[in-house]
C-alpha cells in the first residue's frame, strides 16, 4: 500500500460538452490524511492542527456525519452495510483542508484497505445548498477501476439535470493520484471533470511553500463554482431549479432508498 499522510499538488479540470462546450482548468492541492494520524501530525507540526483553527486544519465536523463525531466510526458503519470485515482497516480521506478556518469540498474520497488491499472507495458529494451524498463502492474481484458508475442522486450544479449517472476512474498510490469523473444526463456524455496530483510530503515547509503557491486555496474553490456557473448563465444554458434529493445519504454500489 505505501499510503501516508500527503500533499498532492495537482490540477483540476472541468470540460463540458453539450449543448455548448465550456472548459476550465486550476492548479490546486489535496492533503491526504490518514485519519488515525491526525492527532500525531497536529502535534508535530506548527500550521497543521486537528479540530482547531491554524493556517491548515482538519475538522470531524467537516465530514462524515457532520456533527463533530470522528468520521472513522462513520467509515466504520458504510463497511459494515458493505459486509467488510472492520478490524484493522486503514482510512485515508483526499480532500481540500480548512484554511484560515475555511474550506468547501465538492467531494472528498475516501479509500479504506485492510493490511494489504483496497477493499472500499467512497465519494462524498458536496453542492453549495448544504447538502451532500456519498457514494460507496466495495471492491471485489470484478472490480472495475476505469469504469465504476452509479445513478445520480443529488442535484448538484443548476446547469446539469438528475437524469444521469456518474461514471468514476480512480487510481491512487504513493506517488501520485487520478479521479476522473464523467457525468453522463440522458445517456449522453455531459462533464469530465478531473483531478491529476503528484506526491509532496506533509510537513510545515510544504504547508507554507502550498498556501504561498496557492493563496486562499479554498476561497478560490467557492468563488470559482459561483464564477463559472455564472458564465453558464451568460451562455444561455438551461438553469434547473434546485430540487432537494428524495434518497438517504449514502448508496452503496447502485443500491439506494428513497427517504421515508
Amino acid at each position: 500500500m505505501g499510503l501516508r499522510t500527503s500533499i498532492f499538488d495537482g490540477i483540476v479540470v472541468h470540460s463540458r460538452f453539450i449543448p455548448k462546450k465550456h472548459n476550465f482548468k486550476y492548479k490546486v492541492f489535496s492533503i491526504l490524511f490518514n485519519i488515525d494520524d491526525l492527532n500525531y501530525i497536529s502535534n508535530r507540526n506548527l500550521f497543521f492542527s486537528y479540530n482547531k483553527f491554524n493556517l491548515f486544519s482538519f475538522f470531524d465536523k467537516d465530514h462524515g456525519e457532520k456533527d463533530g463525531s470522528n468520521p472513522r466510526s462513520w467509515i466504520l458503519k458504510i463497511a459494515k452495510k458493505q459486509n467488510l470485515k472492520t478490524n484493522d482497516l486503514k482510512i485515508f480521506c483526499l480532500c481540500y483542508p480548512r484554511i484560515l478556518g475555511y474550506a468547501f469540498n465538492p467531494i472528498s474520497t475516501w479509500f479504506i484497505y485492510d493490511k494489504k488491499y483496497l477493499k472500499m472507495i467512497v465519494y462524498e458529494v458536496r453542492n453549495t445548498f448544504g447538502e451532500d451524498h456519498s457514494y460507496s463502492f466495495k471492491i471485489d474481484n470484478d472490480f472495475d477501476f476505469d469504469n465504476h458508475k452509479t445513478k445520480k442522486l443529488m442535484h448538484v450544479s443548476p446547469f446539469i439535470g438528475m437524469n444521469g449517472e456518474y461514471k468514476f476512474s480512480t487510481k491512487i498510490n504513493e506517488d501520485k493520484v487520478s479521479i476522473i469523473i464523467k457525468g453522463f444526463i440522458d445517456n449522453k456524455h455531459l462533464i469530465t471533470a478531473s483531478f491529476k496530483g503528484k506526491y509532496n510530503p506533509f510537513n510545515d515547509k510544504r504547508l507554507i511553500i502550498n498556501f504561498i503557491k496557492y493563496p486562499f486555496l479554498t476561497l478560490k474553490v467557492t468563488y470559482g463554482i459561483h464564477f463559472q456557473a455564472l458564465i453558464l448563465w451568460l451562455k444561455n444554458i438551461k438553469y434547473i431549479k434546485h430540487t432537494k434529493s428524495k434518497y438517504y445519504k449514502i448508496s452503496y454500489n447502485e443500491k439506494y432508498k428513497e427517504n421515508d
